[in-house]
């Protein structure tokens, strides 16, 4: 029977899995490029796609990236009030921070799941060098803001000691 711990430590490797992926995927992108200035640069034609493909996968890494950027304390953030203010404090106001990014993400999560739903039911499709359906491409931003929105979660659990320790391990710069 799976425990709650069980269940976030699948969770957790899933979300480290999409970070590895996403790196692969950047590597991916990379090699396509060069491949096509290559062809460019050798008056050979290129292949039409490579730069569409590109748009979208780092449109998508971009999204399904941040649950794990989230996770390792990566994120962009403003910390100079935290770091001025007394640890319990900080503690406080990290947590007010953590349930107003909560708040956000589900908002986020419902509306754009009703957005890719609807795209889904009208079939609507984006046509560029390659015509795909549009659902997909605004799937991912509900998966993303859900799994950000179990980040939120996860950080309004944690303890002052774990807060402490995450703390003095991120460093800076």
């Amino acid at each position: 029977m799976f425990g709650i711990h069980k269940i976030l430590d699948y969770y957790g490797k899933i979300v480290v899995g999409i970070g590895v992926i996403v790196g692969g995927v950047f590597g991916a992108i990379a090699i396509m490029i060069f491949l096509n200035v290559v062809l460019r640069y050798l008056g050979i034609p290129t292949i039409s796609w490579v730069n569409e493909v590109a748009e979208y996968s780092l449109y998508v890494s971009a999204f399904l990236a941040a649950p794990w950027v989230l996770r390792l304390g990566l994120h962009i953030r403003i910390d100079i009030l935290a770091k001025s203010l007394p640890r319990k404090l900080a503690f406080q106001v990290e947590r007010l921070v953590d349930a107003i990014g909560l708040l956000i993400c589900l908002t986020v999560a419902y509306y754009s799941a009703i957005a890719a739903f609807a795209a889904y039911q009208s079939g609507s499709q984006i046509y560029k060098n390659l015509i795909i359906p549009e659902w997909p491409v605004l799937a991912v931003i509900p998966v993303s803001f859900v799994m950000l929105s179990i980040e939120f979660i996860l950080r309004l659990g944690m303890s002052q000691a774990d807060f402490d320790s995450q703390e003095d391990s991120l460093g800076g710069f």
